[in-house]
């Protein structure tokens, strides 16, 4: 069977292009290590491979949000632990002198270390990470507290300006997880009691629900038939004439309002009140530094079962300081068993990956070394075929 020269070139040609073709590849997958570089290279394999991509990217984004809110909760563990410890510190120096004589200098010196204590206190639950404050809430780019001071400089007032309502993320499917919390609900007691008045004017508790927090003084002035009453030293004044069970007394700072029943009321005068179960950290630190100067001249009797009460109050405070480890730390669990969950996923994802586009080495340098040796008896059997000249067919 004979062949004319054209068909001998084509083949020849066909043949050197075939092999350069394929050497090419295996080149490319010996450079690379994968087994698929290109869609074309293996459409089926190649949209595996595509979604598995997807499915370890969207894995690894994961993860790296649970970084971050782990890394914060764990902060904010931190933080907690060091309020407690600076809030346990104030309970004790307190404590520990009740049982004696709390006369005029010890009271000074148990106030300043208070003041301390509360500007640290200030300091701990403002801290931020990464620009985003630990106990702000969903408002976390903003300090979550501020201050009111005196001319002196003491801190008077703590207001809360974050938001009460947690920023939630999203981890996955019917997963979310705030790693902001919110002050409040760390360091304010919630269980509102009955208000309870320690001075001798005769005013008690109205029927109604008082919205005051913590301690406030009630200033009775005027005569029977024609009372005054205020809570905030006589900016608003209420006018009562005795008769009144359920008067209201509002703030004109606050707005807040304490309920007064007027109807026992003998004689005009500073009436101390404080409403059980509304102490925060910072309002029964206050309370208790104002005690201790005694600014108002109450008596020893007076002092004393305030400053009892006072403790009680710093106890409730302590146990929800107490309950926020288990908040935090019952995400952080959450948190960390669900991540090594999502990496396990991941790996296997990954392995998948691996599997189908990673190329076998050795099978590669084998089919390169075989391809190469084809290469070169294809060039070297065209170039003999193609120097021959027609004295080669004459003879």
């Amino acid at each position: 069977m004979t062949y004319s020269l054209d068909a001998i070139y084509k083949n020849s040609r066909w043949a050197i292009g075939q092999n350069a073709s394929i050497l090419a590849a295996l080149q490319q997958k010996a450079a690379t290590g994968q087994e698929v570089n290109r869609v074309s290279d293996n459409p089926t394999d190649s949209n595996q491979i595509l979604s598995l991509l997807t499915d370890s990217r969207t894995k690894e984004q994961t993860l790296k949000t649970m970084d971050e809110m782990i890394s914060t909760l764990d902060l904010s563990a931190s933080v907690i632990q060091s309020i407690t410890s600076e809030f346990g510190r104030a309970r004790t120096s307190l404590t520990s002198t009740m049982s004696g004589t709390l006369n005029v200098e010890l009271r000074q010196t148990l106030a300043a270390g208070l003041d301390n204590i509360l500007e640290e206190m200030v300091s701990l639950v403002n801290t931020q990470r990464m620009g985003q404050s630990l106990f702000a809430g969903a408002d976390s780019e903003a300090l979550p507290y501020t201050v009111e001071r005196d001319e002196q400089g003491h801190i008077t007032r703590v207001n809360y300006q974050g938001s009460l309502e947690e920023r939630n993320v999203k981890i996955t499917e019917g997963l979310e997880v705030s790693g902001v919390l919110t002050g409040p609900a760390l360091f304010s007691s919630q269980q509102r009691g009955e208000p309870v008045f320690y001075g001798q004017t005769g005013a008690a508790a109205g029927t109604g629900t008082s919205s005051i927090r913590g301690d406030v003084q009630l200033t009775v002035t005027g005569s029977a038939g024609n009372w005054q009453l205020s809570i905030d030293g006589g900016v608003n004044v209420v006018n009562v004439n005795g008769t009144e069970s359920n008067v209201a007394v509002v703030h004109s700072e606050t707005g807040k309002v304490l309920y007064v029943d007027a109807t026992g009321i003998q004689q005009a005068g500073a009436e101390p009140v404080r409403i059980p179960g509304t102490y925060d950290l910072f309002n029964v630190l206050i309370s208790t530094r104002d005690l201790l100067k005694n600014d108002q001249n109450y008596s020893e009797a007076q002092l004393r079962s305030m400053l009892s009460d006072t403790v009680q109050s710093m106890d409730e405070v302590n146990q929800r300081l107490v309950q926020a480890f288990p908040v935090v730390g019952g995400r952080l669990q959450v948190l960390t068993n669900f991540k090594e969950s999502i990496e396990d996923m991941k790996l296997a994802t990954d392995e998948n990956i691996s599997r189908i586009q990673d190329t076998d080495i050795t099978q590669v340098a084998i089919d390169l070394a075989r391809y190469e040796m084809l290469y070169q008896m294809s060039l070297s059997v065209a170039s003999r075929m193609f120097s021959m000249s027609l004295l080669d067919f004459m003879q």
